[in-house]
């Protein structure tokens, strides 16, 4: 069963301070999330000038490699639930100089997409979300044809040691991690939507990278 989303939004504000230094947390456990994040972003096959709605953008960890590749001339938009979360990008934005970022507080269920974005973007969001593949579908409608999808997101573990996973859990326990959020698919929304998918897995299976185009 989901967490309930206003237990979702009331955690994330609370944490938001404190969410990046938590990302460290998640890395000395051996998992390279910058890494991960890296790869799906570039998944998204960016240009210059490209508009990128991300998905539960947090407090904007992935805007430095997002607009590494858009440029001045593109634009992020960055949705989130928690406003904790966006004060702390919106502060990030400022401080950079982004003045290509939007940032919109939203339930993604409950989100009206814009229209004829270049790429989809989402991190660590679908757990929480029992209307995913809804959530999917409007992506899909809001992308350009030839727009790409990328997700970076957790699943049951395969091959990861138990005792790992449970300290992942303990980690992650402040933003509402339980075993129940990776027993979601959401990449079975996307093979079914999109062409030329990839689906890859880190981390002993926990972590899936999934990417398509919109044709």
């Amino acid at each position: 069963m989901a967490i309930p989303r206003e237990r979702v939004k009331r955690l994330y504000d609370e944490g938001a301070r404190s969410y990046d230094l938590t990302t460290i947390l998640f890395r000395l456990a051996g998992l390279r999330m910058q890494k991960y994040r890296s790869e799906v972003i570039d998944c998204l096959d960016l240009r210059s000038g490209n508009t990128v709605l991300e998905l539960g953008c947090g407090t904007g960890l992935n805007f430095p490699l997002i607009l590494e590749k858009v440029g001045p001339q593109g634009k992020i938009i960055g949705v989130d639930i928690a406003k904790g979360m966006l004060d702390v990008a919106r502060s990030k934005a400022i401080m950079n100089n982004w003045n290509n970022v939007e940032l919109i507080e939203s339930d993604l269920a409950l989100l009206k997409f814009p229209e004829g974005v270049d790429a989809v973007l989402s991190t660590g969001v679908f757990g929480y979300i029992p209307e995913y593949e809804r959530v999917i579908e409007n992506a899909y409608d809001a992308l350009s044809s030839g727009g790409h999808i990328a997700i970076l997101d957790g699943k049951k573990p395969e091959n990861l040691p138990g005792i790992i996973f449970k300290f992942i859990l303990a980690i992650g326990k402040q933003y509402g991690y339980t075993e129940e959020y990776f027993q979601v698919s959401p990449w079975e929304a996307v093979e079914s939507l999109f062409s030329n998918t990839t689906f890859n897995t880190r981390y002993g299976g926990m972590i899936y990278e999934i990417s398509g185009v919109k044709s």
